[in-house]
């Protein structure tokens, strides 16, 4: 076995140099040249960002502590190499940049609201035994909307089973 993995090596290698040296077309030159052969442009694309508003470190101090009061400040500036940078502190002088204040907690889901034990009272639990009605431990959702979850999720199986089969059967044809 290690005999005919070096004889196809061997023979790779010269069916790879054939066109460079032996093989020659009706003139006489050789049918490839290495001169031919280029290599693809492996560059990245130049994606330019948006245009952002620039600051100078007068503007920052001129920027009001109302509109950057309690959010996160980050500076986006390029390097004297033009990589771009961000940063919470301000770059070295004789860079422009742009500011951005982002809200901490901007993005934050809100938690739900649960009933206090205080405003229970027996008049919202008929049946006077805690635990009975499903709203008084405090569930977000209703048994309406767990029905609907479920009739949706059949409905999607029932579509992708529909759709395999459509697949299927252009497959087979």
């Amino acid at each position: 076995m290690k005999l005919f993995t070096k004889i196809m090596i061997a023979v790779l290698f010269i069916a790879l140099l054939l066109p460079f040296t032996i093989l020659k077309d009706d003139d006489g030159d050789t049918l490839v040249s290495f001169s031919d052969l280029s290599f693809p442009d492996l560059s990245m694309p130049n994606f330019s960002m948006p245009d952002l508003p620039k600051f100078s470190d007068n503007a920052i101090q001129a920027a009001s502590d109302e509109d950057l009061d309690g959010k996160d400040v980050f500076y986006k500036w390029y390097d004297a190499d033009g990589n771009v940078q961000f940063t919470t502190e301000a770059p070295p002088e004789g860079f422009e940049f742009t500011l951005k204040g982002f809200d901490p907690n901007a993005n934050v889901i809100q938690s739900v609201k649960l009933p206090s034990e205080e405003n229970e009272t027996e008049e919202s639990n008929p049946g006077g035994k805690k635990g009975d009605n499903p709203e008084d431990i405090g569930n977000p959702y209703s048994a309406d909307t767990i029905k609907k979850l479920f009739e949706d999720t059949r409905n999607i199986e029932k579509l992708l089973k529909q759709r395999l089969q459509d697949q299927e059967s252009v497959v087979n044809q």
